[in-house]
C-alpha cells in the first residue's frame, strides 16, 4: 500500500511539474509562434534603423549579403526577404542585403586615344562624359585625348562624370603670302582650311598680281574657318 502511495505521489509531482512547464514555457512559445504580423518596409534604411524597426514587430533582421549599388547609399538596405507587407510569424528572420555604395573604379589612361574610342571606354565603365574641351597640342594629334579629369589612375565611382580634354592638333600659324601670285596664295589659304576674304588691288612695288599685304599677318595664330584678306599689286 505504501509503495502504491509513493508511486502515486511521484506521478502527481511529475504531473504538476508538467502543468507548470506547459503553462509557463511551452504555451507562451506556442502562442507567440502563432501570432501573424506584416513585415515592415526597411528598404533604404540604415542597418541599425532596419533592425530597430523589425524588432518592433518581434522580427529579427540578419545581413546575408553586402553588394555594390549605384542608387542606394552605402550602409543602407537594398532589398529584404520576405518582402514588405508579407505575412509572417513573430520571431521570423528577415534577410537583408546591405549596400556598399557605387562600385569604385580606376580611371584608365586615355591619353592619345581617339575621341570616339574614349567615349566607348567611358560608357563601358558606366561613367558619364561631363564635357569635351578642346586644346591645341603639338604632341598629340587632333581628335585624340590629351587628359581626363579625374586624371588617369585616380579612383572614382560608377556613374561619376569625366571631363575629356581633346587635342585640336598643333596651333595653326598664318604663313607669309607676301610676294606670291594671287592664285598661289588662294590655293595655300584653302589648303589650310582658311577662307579667302576681301582682295583689293593697290598701287605698290612688286610684280603685278602678287600679294603686297595680308591680314592676318605671317606667324599669327589662326583657326580653320578664319578669313584672310589680301592686298594685291595692280
Amino acid at each position: 500500500m505504501k509503495k502504491i502511495l509513493i508511486y502515486f505521489t511521484i506521478i502527481l509531482i511529475f504531473f504538476v511539474i508538467g502543468i507548470v512547464i506547459a503553462n509557463f514555457l511551452i504555451m507562451p512559445s506556442i502562442v507567440r509562434m502563432g501570432k501573424t504580423v506584416l513585415v515592415s518596409n526597411v528598404c533604404n534604411m540604415t542597418l541599425e534603423q532596419a533592425i530597430d524597426e523589425l524588432k518592433k514587430k518581434k522580427l529579427e533582421g540578419v545581413v546575408i549579403e553586402r553588394r555594390y549599388d549605384a542608387v542606394i547609399e552605402e550602409g543602407k538596405v537594398i532589398i529584404q526577404e520576405p518582402l514588405p507587407d508579407t505575412k509572417v510569424k513573430e520571431g521570423r528572420i528577415i534577410n537583408l542585403a546591405i549596400s556598399l555604395g557605387p562600385e569604385t573604379i580606376i580611371i584608365p589612361d586615355l591619353k592619345g586615344v581617339d575621341i570616339e574610342k574614349a567615349k566607348l571606354i567611358i560608357g563601358r565603365l558606366e561613367m558619364k562624359i561631363e564635357e569635351i574641351v578642346y586644346e591645341f597640342s603639338d604632341s598629340v594629334a587632333a581628335e585624340r585625348v590629351l587628359r581626363t579629369v579625374p586624371q588617369a589612375d585616380e579612383e572614382t565611382k560608377k556613374g561619376d562624370k569625366v571631363l575629356l580634354i581633346v587635342s585640336k592638333g598643333g596651333q595653326l600659324k598664318m604663313p607669309s603670302l607676301i610676294g606670291q601670285q594671287l592664285e598661289i596664295a588662294k590655293a595655300k589659304i584653302m589648303g589650310l582650311g582658311l577662307v579667302l576674304g576681301d582682295v583689293k588691288d593697290i598701287e605698290g612695288s612688286g610684280e603685278k598680281g602678287s600679294v603686297l599685304l595680308q591680314n592676318p599677318e605671317a606667324d599669327q595664330v589662326v583657326e580653320a574657318g578664319d578669313t584672310v584678306s589680301l592686298m594685291v599689286v595692280k
